[in-house]
């Protein structure tokens, strides 16, 4: 049993493959609490994601918010209104605002690996900080979340698009600025990293230190963790770490293979570019 009360918050778009999967890792946490409520934002599925969340909460605790976003294209605009939305509905809920803990998850099939006792060793293992975040066994993936000082201390797709006007030689460049962090956990070797930002599909956070802070995407040109993490790190210090006894998945996925071939090649690297700019 973890002697906490916990929030689970996820945002969901069409995540009707992936849904089955995530109740699966939520019912094996949820219970292990000692109280817990889940919150899933939905926002203009094309699939029967509402109807299969509304069906798995009829037995247990939880809200499904759906939320129109549909004059809003970009994806990153359209998840930082629907984590501000989890944050709004706690603080408007007397009864949540008192929970310990806040566990932020993604649906896309990258919290598989994830168990209660793993969670529970984290909370313990890093009592003193605000926010702890899972790695990958293999491959880390969500690079665009992470900054560390003086390691990684920029938006990476950022950096990217200014060198590819410079130079033809893009592969090289993609595996400096992105490519190489897929090896984390091989570059520094502790087993606590300390971050200025993270997520990796999974985030706890202390709910009454972030509860305040909200999610910005700089209009869809930023990744949305990034500013609520800077927030926290801004106003408590060095308090946010990546732990790499906390896996969630073993990180092999679309994202790290795609990353890998334009590492490898000016082609993909390109094309990737040109896909995305």
């Amino acid at each position: 049993m973890i002697n906490k009360k916990v929030v689970f918050c996820i945002p969901v778009r069409n995540e009707s493959s992936n849904l089955k999967s995530l109740f699966k890792t939520l019912d094996k946490l949820n219970l292990k609490f000692e109280d817990y409520f889940i919150i899933f934002v939905e926002s203009d599925s094309s699939d029967n994601s509402s109807d299969l969340i509304k069906k798995y909460l009829e037995r247990r605790k939880g809200v499904l918010i759906n939320k129109n976003l549909k004059g809003i294209e970009n994806r990153v605009m359209r998840l930082a209104i629907s984590r501000n939305e989890y944050l709004n509905f706690i603080k408007n809920d007397q009864s949540l605002k008192t929970y310990d803990l806040m566990i932020v998850l993604d649906c896309g099939g990258v919290n598989g690996s994830l168990t209660a006792k793993k969670i529970k060793n984290a909370i313990l293992e890093n009592e003193n900080s605000i926010g702890i975040f899972p790695t990958q066994k293999f491959l880390y993936y969500d690079i665009w979340t992470l900054r560390i000082d003086n390691i990684i201390n920029y938006d990476c797709f950022e950096e990217l698009f200014k060198s590819y006007k410079k130079n033809s030689k893009i592969r090289k460049i993609f595996f400096n600025l992105i490519g190489k962090f897929l090896f984390i956990n091989f570059i520094i070797k502790t087993k606590k990293i300390n971050v200025i930002s993270a997520y990796g599909g999974m985030g706890i956070y202390k709910l009454n230190k972030v509860i305040d802070f909200t999610y910005d995407s700089n209009n869809g040109k930023n990744c949305e963790h990034v500013e609520f993490n800077k927030q926290i790190y801004k106003k408590y210090g060095n308090c946010l770490v990546l732990d790499k006894n906390l896996t969630n998945s073993f990180g092999i996925n679309i994202h790290t293979i795609n990353i890998l071939l334009c590492s490898a090649s000016n082609y993909f690297a390109n094309r990737f570019i040109k896909k995305i700019i």
